[in-house]
């Protein structure tokens, strides 16, 4: 049943990748800041790391639940240079919706750039509200 679960995850994560930005509108009003942490990729869940490197090149949005957490993933797709970082603006909760706002910011002017490709994601995990996400 576990293994289950995460498949339909997994699924409904490739279905919101594929399917663009939130799942509907939320006029929530109020909303409740979230306390989230940032994940390291080393410590982020191997099936969702494979979802991850399969469209990385791809800008994605990507929802996973495992037990009692959420991931919330926003990739930016590939990026001609390195330097790239990506900022939480919001993460918080209305009465329908967890919203989440990120911002891709480019590298710092006069600092060293890579001049490899970069694939900037973002893995914010918070305790599974079983309300649905949607990107900002």
């Amino acid at each position: 049943m576990k293994k289950f679960g995460k498949l339909f995850c997994l699924i409904t994560a490739v279905f919101l990748l594929l399917g663009g930005c939130g799942l509907g509108e939320d006029e929530d009003g109020e909303r409740t800041a979230l306390d989230f942490t940032v994940v390291e990729a080393k410590q982020v869940p191997e099936e969702l790391k494979k979802v991850i490197e399969e469209h990385k090149a791809e800008e994605m949005q990507i929802v996973f639940v495992d037990q009692d957490d959420l991931y919330a993933v926003r990739g930016y797709g590939k990026q001609n240079t390195g330097g790239y970082s990506i900022s939480v603006d919001e993460c918080s909760e209305g009465e329908n919706n967890i919203h989440l706002a990120t911002t891709l910011i480019g590298p710092s002017p006069g600092g060293k750039i890579s001049k490899d490709p970069s694939y900037p994601v973002i893995v914010v995990k918070l305790q599974n509200r079983d309300k649905e996400v949607e990107f900002e």
